[in-house]
């Protein structure tokens, strides 16, 4: 089963040819979705290259939690880097979910909205030489006004990007992070402290 290709999403591994597709709508700042992301970054995803080459396309999801209200902030910075570098946005993701501290509610609760988008994009332009900090500044920034009447509520340059994913994941009827899909089902068995060894077991009871 493969995924039309307005539904990709972000694909970590694979294609769109492929015959399943894994799913991750995972979160920035939930510690439980970092776990699962190391886990499938650093070791899963070669394993699948190497040992089913093209069987499986990796996709992921972002799945925000309004509880942690940098978790906007921080998707929306993910989202810039695609639009800037699509071959960055593992990276970065990856770059995020390691420093994900510094996005914490008691890390950030006295920044400014400005504060954390500079500091997001800063982080961004030790990502890759293609990710200056003041091109991807420049899709999350918001210019401020002189009075409430010039105010005009429409968001960013990704806000379009950031709301069609709040609509998958409310549409697929996905409420927590991390949630793991195979073929499109949600797959309970998953868990964000698996081995790769269990991921193994659960590819070979798959594929």
């Amino acid at each position: 089963m493969s995924l039309p290709p307005q539904f990709s999403g972000h694909r970590i591994s694979g294609n769109a040819g492929a015959k399943h597709t894994l799913e991750l709508y995972l979160d920035y700042v939930c510690p439980f979705s970092a776990k699962i992301w190391k886990q499938v970054y650093k070791n899963v995803l070669s394993f699948l290259e190497q040992e089913h080459p093209g069987q499986v396309q990796v996709i992921f999801r972002n799945q925000i939690q309004p509880w942690h209200p940098s978790s906007t902030l921080v998707a929306e910075a993910a989202l810039a880097v695609e639009q800037i570098d699509p071959a960055q946005f593992a990276p970065y993701s990856n770059a995020l979910f390691v420093n994900q501290k510094s996005y914490f509610d008691e890390a950030v609760v006295d920044k400014t909205r400005t504060e954390q988008y500079k500091s997001l994009s800063a982080l961004a332009s030790t990502t890759s030489p293609s990710l200056s900090h003041d091109k991807v500044l420049s899709l999350l920034q918001i210019a401020s006004v002189s009075t409430t009447a010039e105010a005009t509520n429409h968001g960013n340059k990704i806000t379009n990007d950031l709301k069609y994913h709040i609509k998958l994941g409310r549409q697929t009827g996905i409420h927590v992070s991390p949630t793991v899909l195979w073929d499109g089902i949600v797959e309970n068995s998953i868990s964000s402290g698996w081995t790769l060894d269990q991921w193994k077991e659960f590819f070979g009871n798959k594929l």
